[in-house]
């Protein structure tokens, strides 16, 4: 596996990324019936607690590890908007996608989120190498 920036390899030993006060990890965790990649993805941050994201998947025909970050960002930018969005009394279904805790750290990290999803877009495949 060959990273570039800005991937890193994190504490758990997987390749993920450094956001503010945390690290966000990715690794494959088997495939659907219908031949989707599965994702697991861990979010630590500096003050100890540790989520874990077990229910992500990629479209149809698998995916690699870089489109897995990358979903994993854009549904992380979803949860800061629909957070916004609840604090100006309005609801969304975005709400729900992770723990309370994971929503509000997305809404103060929402900025930095969004920018490294577009770099991942844009090199698309070049910044996590699975083939050595």
């Amino acid at each position: 596996m060959i990273l570039h920036d800005p991937f890193i390899i994190t504490s758990r030993l997987l390749p993920g990324i450094k956001v503010a006060d945390g690290t966000i990890s990715i690794t494959f965790n088997g495939e659907t019936h219908d031949g989707r990649a599965k994702y697991l993805a861990y979010l630590d941050l500096a003050d100890g607690r540790e989520f874990v994201v077990d229910d992500m998947a990629s479209g149809v025909g698998g995916g690699r590890l870089q489109d897995g970050m990358s979903s994993l960002l854009s549904f992380m930018g979803a949860s800061a908007e629909a957070y916004r969005y609840e604090m100006g009394g309005l609801k969304s279904e975005n709400i729900d996608l992770f723990a309370p805790d994971v929503v509000e750290w997305c809404y103060q990290n929402d900025g930095e989120l969004a920018m490294l999803q577009c770099e991942l877009d844009e090199k698309r495949g070049e910044l996590l190498c699975e083939e050595s």
